[in-house]
Formats: C-alpha cells, structure tokens, sequence
C-alpha cells in the first residue's frame, strides 16, 4: 500500500497537549476531517427527538452534527467530564446541554431513549465491567429507527462491539493511529 505523504499524521507540538489528557479524552489529536465527514455522513437520523453525546470533548463532533441538524435544534445532551472542554462546549454551542458528569450514567438522562447515540469516550481504558455495561446501555437506549455511532481505535474491541450491538456495522478508517466506526441500527 502507498501511502502519500499527506495521508500520514505526524505529531505537532499541538497534537502532543492532547497527550496530558489520553486517559479522559483517548485522543491524541484533533479528529481527522475524513473522520468527522464520515461520522456525519452516518448520522441520517431526520428528525432525532433526542441526540446524546458521550465523550464531546472540544466539540469537534458536535458542531459537525449540529450543522448537520434542523434549527430548531432537538434536545441535545453532551457529557464531557473534563472541566476545561465542558466549559469551553457551554461557551461555543448554547444550544446544547453541556452535563459535566461520567457518561457511563447518560441513561438516567434518557430514560424514553434517543434516536441519535454518539460515542467518542476512550472505551479501551475502561474495566471489562464498565464496557459491558456502556455498551448495553447504549443498545437499550437506541430507540427503534435510531442509530449509535461509536468512535474507537482499539480494534480489540470489535469483537465485543460486534457481540453486544449485532446488526452493527464496523467501518475502517486508514489513519496513524487506525480509526474504526461501529454504527448500530435497532430494529
């Protein structure tokens, strides 16, 4: 495979500050633009009733989705548990719900459920337990019509992806690091 120079992420001096927070963010850089485009490209919920966002970090997803989305703006709830990128999502998108609480409880928040299900937390530092329980949460919160995308590196997970979210879709994204998609449809 020939990989053109500009297909290859190196790391700036900007890329390294995420690295302080690789444990709350899992991120190391800003999320490619192939990568927000193709997570856009998921979304075609028309009309979502509700959307929750896990893990909304700066807001890179979520500015994406909400241009993608029809003002006025249905209830949108962003959990960000870093204090400094929940601030930052309150001043940037007053039309969102900003929760700055772990993510692993976003179901008291939705207890009808969503239609759209957005996950970026960095899933591959928590316990086996806590997985599990995140992933069958989001499966029984995705409502009938509605769609979860969640964002991973760790391909040690799709098995477990696969398992828990069957009639899922696993999408590759070439990158360095590796980008993978699993889109979860409900019937």
């Amino acid at each position: 495979m020939d990989l053109k120079k500009s297909e290859i992420h190196f790391p700036s001096k900007k890329t390294m500050s995420y690295f302080k927070n690789i444990f709350t963010t899992g991120a190391f850089s800003k999320t490619p633009f192939r990568v927000l485009k193709r997570i856009i490209d998921e979304v075609g919920v028309p009309d979502p009733a509700l959307v929750i966002e896990l893990g909304a970090g700066k807001g890179e997803i979520t500015e994406n989705i909400l241009t993608k989305l029809q003002k006025p703006f249905p209830p949108y709830l962003a959990f960000e548990i870093n204090k400094n990128f929940a601030s930052e999502l309150r001043k940037n998108f007053k039309d969102i719900t900003v929760l700055e609480l772990d993510a692993l409880n976003f179901a008291k928040f939705a207890p009808e459920g969503a239609d759209l299900i957005i996950c970026s937390l960095p899933i591959s530092f928590f316990t086996k337990k806590n997985i599990d329980s995140l992933l069958e949460k989001i499966k029984q919160k995705t409502l009938p019509g509605g769609k979860a995308i969640i964002l991973f590196h760790a391909f040690w997970l799709i098995p477990k992806l696969q398992k828990i979210l069957t009639k899922s879709r696993l999408i590759r994204i070439p990158h360095i690091p590796p980008y993978y998609i699993i889109v979860y449809n409900p019937l």
